[in-house]
């Protein structure tokens, strides 16, 4: 058996790989070069984006799946080997098909792949403090395109942008596989040791959403509390999405320069990241739901400012939005593998967040799309910005009055779901 230190060395290991396939996150910086180029709209030019976005999260059902039977390794070895090809092919691209084949379709892949790994693979060493594992597993996701967004905005001006995804792909292949060497499940029954789940006190003791069972993939999807959330995952990320990819040009259009337009994604990835690093600790001291009502109250602020920054002429509303967005966008993705893992059980966690992570995909559809095009319709951003801040609103009380963990512990009984190990 590993050593016991061996978990941090994983958690290590998963923050490299998420860091590598998060510039998902920096797609803005490159939009100027390819609408330049092309002559595509910026609905358009959001296309590859969405569709990398959608492989990704659809691909983690079948990701997850292969995890929780087969480990993590062969899909962090697909992930470095997509990287490249995709990265590489887009390089070479001619076309908007081309781009949604090489971007779109393989770098999700990619994605999915490496992502699930990670999040199912890694979280299972650590039963103890979900929350603030999750937060630092897929903090490299939030924290790639303020390492990365200046390195590939340097490379696109110096290089094109041709040259910048070749760096990429090539950099990316090669982390990615020193990684798959760490990353691997732990041995069946595992836990750390001293640790007892019904003595624990503290940030270690079990969150209030723990209901002690393993859900199968089927039985979850059997239960209402996985469709509330899953909807509220879409109605709270559109909001997200849409500042991550939009807030830039808005930026541009409202007379920052060039810099401080790249700067916003810089910030918005650094909030991104610390979201997911204090927002997922801190659900295991309130516990979850608490903490995503916290995130939808953020999302609605950050969604509201940037309308009001263009209304005002006050492009330092700009500043707040990125901030606060990111903190939330990120929050609520270092939140819901906790939560998965807290309400449906460890033993499937690869397969039930894949499913539930097929709400990203679709709000990564949804958001940036009609932002996109609200704003190529009408010349103003406003109108879809305060779509997403009344979208908030709901999101909110799906968490306070219809997701309640005692109404999933009588499911589970009824549908006669094994009870976990460590229960």
């Amino acid at each position: 058996m590993k050593g016991a230190n061996f978990r941090y060395l994983i958690a290590a290991a998963g923050f490299l790989t998420t860091l590598c396939l998060g510039t998902l996150y920096a797609w803005s910086i490159f939009m100027p070069s390819l609408q330049a180029e092309f002559g595509w709209s910026r609905a358009t030019v959001t296309v590859p984006f969405t569709v990398a976005g959608l492989v990704f999260a659809f691909g983690m059902v079948p990701a997850g799946r292969i995890q929780d039977l087969k480990g993590p390794r062969p899909l962090i070895v697909f992930s470095a080997v997509a990287s490249v090809v995709g990265y590489g092919l887009s390089a070479m691209a001619q076309n908007l098909a081309w781009l949604i084949i090489s971007y779109g379709i393989i770098m999700g892949a990619a994605m999915a792949a490496g992502y699930s790994a990670v999040v199912a693979g890694g979280l299972k060493w650590f039963p103890d403090i979900k929350g603030t594992a999750t937060g630092i597993l897929v903090g490299g996701f939030g924290a790639s395109a303020a390492v990365f967004g200046p390195i590939a905005h340097y490379a696109v001006r110096e290089f094109g942008w041709r040259n910048a995804f070749w760096a990429l792909g090539i950099a990316f292949a090669a982390i990615i596989a020193l990684c798959s060497f760490v990353i691997v499940n732990p041995p069946k029954g595992w836990k750390p040791a001293g640790w007892d789940p019904s003595k624990a006190k503290g940030l270690r003791k079990p969150s209030p959403e723990y209901t002690g069972y393993e859900f199968p993939f089927k039985s979850m999807l059997q239960t209402p509390q996985f469709w509330l959330m899953w909807t509220q995952f879409i109605l709270i990320l559109c909001g997200g999405f849409s500042i991550i990819v939009h807030l830039r040009p808005l930026a541009l259009e409202l007379g920052l320069s060039q810099a401080a337009a790249t700067g916003l994604v810089a910030i918005i990835s650094l909030s991104n990241l610390s979201g997911r690093f204090f927002l997922s600790p801190l659900s295991d001291a309130i516990g979850r739901l608490k903490s995503f009502t916290l995130v939808g109250i953020l999302m609605a602020s950050a969604t509201a400012a940037a309308p009001l920054a263009a209304i005002y002429n006050m492009p330092g509303l700009l500043y707040f939005s990125a901030i606060v967005g990111g903190v939330a966008f990120g929050g609520y993705l270092g939140l819901s593998p906790a939560f998965t893992a807290d309400s449906w059980g460890m033993k499937n966690v690869g397969v039930n967040y894949g499913a539930m992570l097929t709400a990203w995909g679709i709000a990564s559809f949804i958001g940036p799309y009609f932002t996109g095009l609200i704003r190529d319709t009408t010349g103003s951003y406003n109108p879809a910005y305060l779509v997403w801040v009344a979208a908030c609103i709901p999101a909110i009380v799906f968490t306070e009055i219809l997701v309640k963990p005692a109404h999933l512990k009588a499911l589970a009984a009824k549908l006669g779901v094994p009870r976990a190990e460590n229960a």
